[in-house]
């Protein structure tokens, strides 16, 4: 039975990785994993300074290591060319997760089927799947560790509870923003269910990476709060141009911050684009609720399916708080905490399907098709835009030229690169220095240009004795960095490399 659990991850895998068959080298945090997976590969230790490729370090790197002693175990250049399909195939494992467990509590093959299909098409997760991404690896460790904690905490059997702490313990080693959404899942279910058990489970299980697992964590736990420090202080600064500043909307041409924009405006719009099966969610718990819809789920332990719904609403309810509350912006942008539900609102929607299906029949059938369909054409429409035509987060043929002519002074170059994003790129593949840092404290080493240029770019090239400047045209013009001397060595496709 459980052989039909694998189609619908391999479809997913397949609509996650198309795009990056074109462009294969998309991707921002990518090539700071790969970076620090060399580094293991090389030395055979976690790092606690990286030096060889910064302008100036700044400490320990501060970084989950989960992610790059996995991408350690293989060749450097398999994960080169082949870093696009880590992401998917974490997901995909996670989607066959969804079917073992919901098959196991409902017994139901057409549930635990809808239930992939649903998290296979949720756009949040396709997108964030698109690159290299330790999101897309923690949502599995999340499920792995929360799932098994409320199926302790309506059962009693030790088991759960056993595992839920072992991969909590591998959550905390993995990604910081998913250990956020795990307290606030545990803080929402202990007020819920009005019982200390959730939040001193999390806070037993941080106890011990603290104490016994210090050496390893406690760099990641000083990373985790310098960074909610500086977002506390720069929130207003999150997407402001490093040159122009504020920019009007109308001036900003990059679909993401655009889409950043719309998520501040219109939170409500956002996190239903980010995830439109809440809609369906939403409207389906309401009607059952006042009655208005006859329908049973397939989730015949009644304790369990209350736990998936309350673990739907905590975290929706803190993704609107955190994108409406500005002062509660820091801690994260809200649509990012719905991609720690995707289980719970695939499972609890799909578990409805088999009686809406012989309940309604054409009349659910026929709108339902039409819906996956839309949301399989949305998905490829954000795809396009945000992947596949993308070039400030991609390293194009012309970026490509720009890195070859770079190499051609091995250590000697010293690059600025605009814009900053980019700047993980260039670091991992050339061989010359960058004005970028690898973590939230190096921040204040590299504050004269980020978030906004606070000095003139000539006083930048002699207080870092910079020697080239590479930038993107669509991000700034060559008059708006009022260089007073320049040399202008390779100008293609929007990439303008400077000799300065």
């Amino acid at each position: 039975m459980y052989f039909y659990g694998v189609i619908i991850p391999i479809l997913s895998f397949v609509l996650q990785v198309w795009p990056r068959l074109k462009n294969r080298y998309f991707g921002i945090d990518t090539w700071r994993h790969l970076l620090l997976a060399d580094y293991v590969r090389k030395h055979h230790k976690i790092p606690e300074i990286l030096e060889e490729h910064y302008i100036q370090s700044s400490g320990n790197p501060g970084y989950p290591p989960m992610i790059y002693l996995i991408l350690s175990i293989f060749p450097k250049k398999f994960t080169e060319r082949y870093q696009f399909i880590f992401a998917p195939i974490f997901d995909a494992l996670q989607n066959f997760l969804i079917f073992i467990f919901a098959y196991s509590i409902t017994h139901n093959i057409m549930t635990a089927v809808s239930a992939q299909v649903i998290a296979m098409l949720t756009p949040i997760a396709v997108i964030e799947a698109s690159n290299l991404s330790t999101r897309t690896l923690s949502y599995l460790f999340f499920t792995l560790s929360f799932l098994p904690l409320i199926l302790f905490s309506a059962t009693h059997i030790y088991i759960w509870l056993f595992i839920s702490f072992v991969m909590l313990a591998v959550l905390f080693l993995t990604h910081k923003f998913g250990i956020q959404a795990y307290f606030i899942s545990c803080l929402g279910f202990s007020i819920l269910e009005i019982t200390p058990f959730y939040i001193l489970f999390f806070l037993i299980t941080f106890s011990f990476m603290y104490l016994c697992l210090g050496k390893i964590y406690r760099p990641i736990l000083r990373e985790h709060l310098l960074i909610l420090g500086f977002w506390k202080n720069h929130i207003s600064n999150r997407f402001v141009h490093q040159f122009r500043g504020e920019e009007k909307p109308a001036q900003i041409k990059d679909f993401v911050n655009r889409a950043y924009l719309i998520a501040f405006k219109n939170p409500y719009i956002y996190l239903l684009a980010s995830n439109p099966w809440i809609a369906m969610l939403l409207s389906l718990l309401v009607l059952l609720y006042f009655r208005s819809l006859y329908v049973i789920s397939t989730v015949t332990n009644s304790v369990i399916l209350v736990k998936l719904e309350i673990w739907v609403l905590v975290l929706i309810t803190a993704g609107i708080v955190m994108l409406s509350v500005k002062p509660l912006r820091f801690l994260g942008e809200g649509n990012r905490y719905l991609e720690y539900c995707i289980l719970p609102i695939s499972l609890v929607l799909a578990s409805y399907f088999p009686s809406l299906v012989n309940t309604y029949r054409t009349q659910f059938i026929i709108p339902i098709i039409f819906f996956l369909v839309a949301l399989l054409i949305y998905i490829i429409f954000i795809q396009t835009k945000v992947v596949l035509n993308d070039k400030m987060r991609s390293i194009t043929p012309a970026m490509w030229e720009c890195i070859k002519f770079l190499n051609k002074f091995g250590t000697k170059a010293r690059v600025a690169i605009f814009p900053l994003q980019l700047g993980d790129a260039l670091t991992y593949f050339i061989r010359g220095k960058i004005l970028t840092t690898y973590n939230n404290e190096g921040l204040a080493n590299i504050q004269d240009i980020y978030p906004t240029l606070k000095l003139p770019l000539n006083k930048l090239v002699k207080k870092y004795d910079l020697n080239f400047i590479l930038f993107y045209e669509g991000y700034v013009t060559l008059e708006e960095l009022k260089l007073e001397k320049n040399k202008v060595e390779i100008n293609k496709d929007g990439f303008i490399l400077l000799r300065v």
